[in-house]
């Protein structure tokens, strides 16, 4: 009997171990900024429209739910905050990059106002140092843009690119793919040179021949080319950076968290340019399509696809297509129209205030196929960016910029229609692959996704604590000595700390300290926050004041 009873109990604990899942390895994030739920819609019959055959996305067998995604204080979030929160956990307030909001009379979520302006850690950090995985970003915007910085930097304004780049330049990401050569200085690419970082700069045949991280591949000045425009030639697509990063990131043993944006669709939406949002997200789901072909074949490995927020609110079907009989109408019928559309509306109105007025006719034959009526040329010229308007600026300061005049022109010719050129409030679409089906459904919160992206890398509960040791207030780590912050530039300061025998120097946003002009390197950034006059750095950094 006892022979068979601990036969019995060897058999149940090895089936329990063959039960148990395999630990997750492997974590992609997808973000198609700005992607109103509506859009896949109008995205999968455009597709079908240009093909027969393609009838589905790549993400359509992996839709699983929405996200009720919103900043600390607002329902209708900025990518800013609601991006932060599925990176820290944390919703945070408009304009704010990994960065904990003030407490205001109206938050929705609890707010510790003690806490103003602290940097949180975010999981590709907590990936890093706790974990030894590569990190990677993936991005068609600049890359000091929210949604990246999201991931591997904090400020409390968004737009301060002077502060937000160099912490991403020394935050020890493996894998950086995107825009924004421009953002990348002399002093931050021999930083990274030094650091052993391969750097390739509108460089795609060495961007291919890569065949090992640590690297930095920047294409454009600033953010990438839509990709009606782009140059095949010299741009590589957001599904072959996908695909590059994830063959250099997988070669880490310990596994890696890779971001990836479609960043353009949002560009697009608040333009109130449907094709180009359609074709940014149809460029942004094959690059889906790369991870999860790598998803599933690897075995290890979680993709959590989930826009920040919706914008513009695109739809197929509007006051025109209702006077038309949209009931009635063929997929030809609703998608021909944006057939000749050969431009951004951005670039066109580019075009169009650099060019003399006789010529905005031949412009638009040009790249969208008509002629615009007399009056619509009129009122183009009273756009509040036009400087050569024969209407006085006064006059004209409170009307839309000639971009998004051009697309009540463009799309009062077709059946799409949008509500706004800003964000909308709506729930955003969620898709999740992993390998044992453990996904999240339902009506989450994005606080809710990042907490199964927490549980997922076992980091549940570690998040606070790691925020907590790298990104400690200075007053409270050297309290009891001498402490002084000079001004470098505009944006830079330097903490010197000093007792009889040790001298502690830190500069904003390095990834390194002095002390007794001896190199100490860290594994985090030293973040200044000029709101509170405060560096914010690990708490370990007291053992080297107090060394005897």
């Amino acid at each position: 009997m006892r022979r068979f009873v601990l036969s019995t109990l060897l058999v149940i604990t090895v089936l329990c171990m063959m039960a148990q899942p395999k630990p997750i390895k492997n974590v992609i994030v997808m973000i198609p900024d700005g992607t109103s739920t509506s859009l896949l819609s109008c995205a999968r019959w455009y597709q079908t429209y240009l093909d027969s055959t393609q009838t589905t996305l790549n993400i359509d067998p992996y839709l699983c739910g929405l996200v009720r995604t919103h900043s600390s204080d607002a329902p209708i979030g900025d990518s800013a905050p609601t991006s932060s929160c599925y990176m820290s956990g944390m919703p945070s307030q408009t304009g704010f990059v990994s960065t904990y909001p003030v407490a205001t009379d109206h938050d929705l979520v609890p707010v510790d106002a003690a806490r103003a302006y602290q940097p949180l850690s975010t999981l590709l950090e907590a990936a890093k140092i706790l974990q030894n995985k590569a990190t990677g970003l993936v991005f068609t915007c600049e890359f000091p843009h929210a949604t990246p910085a999201d991931c591997s930097a904090h400020s409390y304004k968004r737009g301060r690119y002077s502060v937000i780049a160099p912490q991403m330049v020394h935050n020890h990401i493996d894998v950086v793919m995107g825009g924004g050569v421009k953002y990348l200085n002399e002093t931050y690419q021999n930083d990274l040179k030094e650091a052993g970082y391969n750097v390739y700069l509108d460089d795609i045949q060495g961007f291919r021949s890569c065949t090992k991280a640590p690297v930095w591949a920047l294409f454009a000045e600033t953010s990438m080319p839509y990709w009606l425009e782009a140059d095949k030639q010299q741009t590589p697509s957001l599904a072959e950076m996908t695909r590059k990063a994830i063959d250099l990131l997988s070669k880490n043993e310990n596994g890696f968290f890779l971001m990836v944006e479609g960043s353009k669709v949002d560009w697009a939406a608040h333009d109130n340019d449907a094709k180009n949002a359609i074709i940014e997200f149809l460029e942004f789901d094959k690059a889906c399509g790369e991870a999860l072909r790598f998803a599933e074949k690897d075995g290890q490995t979680v993709v959590l696809i989930v826009p920040d927020h919706g914008t513009g609110a695109v739809t197929l079907g509007n006051i025109k297509a209702c006077n038309d009989g949209y009931d009635k109408l063929s997929l030809k019928q609703l998608m021909s129209p944006i057939d000749n559309y050969k431009l951004s509306n951005w670039s066109m109105g580019e075009k169009l205030k650099k060019a003399d007025t006789t010529e905005w006719p031949q412009l638009f034959e040009t790249y969208f196929g008509f002629t615009p009526q007399p009056a619509e040329l009129t009122y183009l010229t009273t756009g509040s960016d036009y400087s050569n308007s024969p209407i006085p600026y006064e006059q004209r300061k409170h009307n839309l910029s000639m971009c998004k005049m051009l697309s009540q022109i463009l799309y009062g010719r077709t059946y799409f229609g949008f509500t706004t050129f800003g964000h909308t409030i709506e729930n955003v679409f969620l898709a999740v692959y992993h390998p044992q089906n453990d996904r999240l459904t339902g009506v989450p919160t994005n606080i809710d996704v990042h907490k199964y992206l927490a549980r997922q890398m076992g980091l549940t509960d570690k998040m606070n604590e790691l925020t907590e040791e790298i990104y400690a207030d200075h007053h409270k780590v050297f309290e009891g000595y001498d402490i002084k912050i000079d001004s470098v530039d505009k944006y830079n300061r330097r903490l010197t700390v000093k007792n009889k025998r040790n001298v502690l120097i830190a500069d904003s946003y390095a990834n390194y300290v002095m002390v007794n002009n001896k190199r100490v390197d860290l594994n985090s950034v030293i973040v200044y926050v000029d709101k509170n006059n405060t560096f914010y750095l690990p708490k370990s950094l007291r053992f080297y004041i107090e060394l005897k």
